[in-house]
């Protein structure tokens, strides 16, 4: 009996070893991903109509995952009493909640640092032969402090509130002729870069330059000063991306890691580079899925193009990150409109559909999402 009794206490032993193991193994952490079938959604919204009516939504239109808006351009943050009995409602439905946040612009943080803005290049047809503050809320990506005070803000979300995943926006430059504050220059310069000379472009021939894409031209001919600019850029976007990734994986390394990323970088990857700075292929590794905003009304296209701008992504990306597709619910897009867009991405093998937004779709567009939604489901559990 001592013996039987010795040998139990020796394999619970192992197995609490074994366990404690896993428990701090520094080994990555591999998620199995199911669909994303999802919305983006805005705290203002949810707030409006409340936690019960939106999961009930949600729920009886086969909504997986919903994408919650916790900190927008203005930089203020959707509040604890709307945060908390939402996320117990929604996981109580096994609903997925994203927490939302919108990097690069900030009034909040503007307002507290108004020398944070970002510098427009030379614009000498209205005086400016030197580059000079935009008056918005977008912020110098480089600014001192900046990048821990978005890390301290998603800590904060992490910690006290039960998210699923963490979802970046705004995770970019918003175009070529931003970011040349002193602190970006001076890490070019830094680099080899000669940023006078670049700033000199501007001054020379800003029409040229600015507005013909002719810096564009430059990136594409191999310009090493241009290139340089480029890359300083693009690693700026990794750099915070890395950084919150292993900011959450220190809370919780099962957090599901997406972005939302400009649909160019998918189908003109050389071009994006230059406007944006955000590259689906460098990015990709971070992250387990990201959404390009294939928004065909606003860009003129119809609406097959939502199938080639997820499969052109695609091309992009490894096996572990995939292609959830971004399509357009606003600006009077018919309920027609949205079910061609579904189907053009789910037939170039979109991992899943987010739609924007929650707070703009008609009742016939609702219908469009029970309907392609639920087949969706059904045929992923054949």
């Amino acid at each position: 009996m001592k013996r039987i009794l010795f040998v139990s206490i020796a394999i619970l032993f192992a197995l609490a070893c074994t366990k404690n193991k896993s428990t701090v193994s520094n080994e990555p952490v591999e998620l199995q991903l199911e669909p994303v079938l999802g919305v983006w959604m805005w705290g203002s919204t949810l707030a409006q109509q409340g936690a019960d009516a939106v999961v009930e939504k949600l729920t009886s239109h086969h909504v997986s995952d919903v994408f919650l808006l916790v900190k927008g351009i203005s930089g203020e943050k959707t509040p604890p009493e709307v945060l908390t009995p939402f996320l117990s409602k929604a996981h109580a439905q096994e609903l997925k909640v994203h927490l939302w946040y919108v990097v690069s612009s900030d009034g909040v943080f503007i307002a507290a640092h108004p020398d944070a803005h970002i510098y427009h290049c030379p614009k000498p047809s209205i005086g400016h032969n030197t580059p000079y503050a935009m008056n918005d809320e977008r912020v110098n990506l480089l600014y001192p402090g900046y990048k821990e005070y978005v890390l301290k803000n998603i800590k904060y979300f992490l910690t006290n509130f039960d998210f699923d995943g963490v979802h970046l926006d705004y995770i970019r430059y918003s175009h070529f002729v931003y970011s040349f504050d002193k602190y970006h220059l001076q890490k070019a310069d830094s680099l080899g870069c000669d940023t006078q000379r670049l700033l000199n472009l501007f001054v020379k021939n800003y029409d040229y330059y600015a507005y013909n894409e002719g810096f564009v031209n430059l990136y594409f001919q191999g310009d090493s000063d241009v290139v340089k600019w480029v890359e300083l850029r693009k690693q700026v976007v990794n750099d915070y991306i890395r950084a919150i990734k292993d900011l959450y994986e220190t809370i919780d390394p099962h957090l599901i890691y997406s972005a939302a990323f400009m649909p160019e970088g998918a189908t003109q990857p050389k071009w994006a580079d230059a406007y944006y700075s955000q590259n689906y292929s460098l990015n990709a590794p971070l992250l387990q899925f990201i959404a390009p905003m294939a928004y065909f009304k606003d860009y003129g296209k119809t609406t097959d193009w939502v199938g080639t701008v997820t499969a052109d992504a695609e091309t992009l990306v490894d096996n572990h990150c995939k292609i959830v597709a971004g399509v357009q619910g606003y600006n009077n897009v018919t309920a027609g409109d949205l079910r061609k867009q579904i189907l053009s991405a789910k037939s170039n093998n979109a991992f899943g559909i987010v739609i924007f937004r929650y707070g703009d779709l008609s009742a016939d567009e609702w219908q469009v999402v029970q309907d392609m939604f639920g087949t969706w489901q059904e045929t992923q559990s054949q």
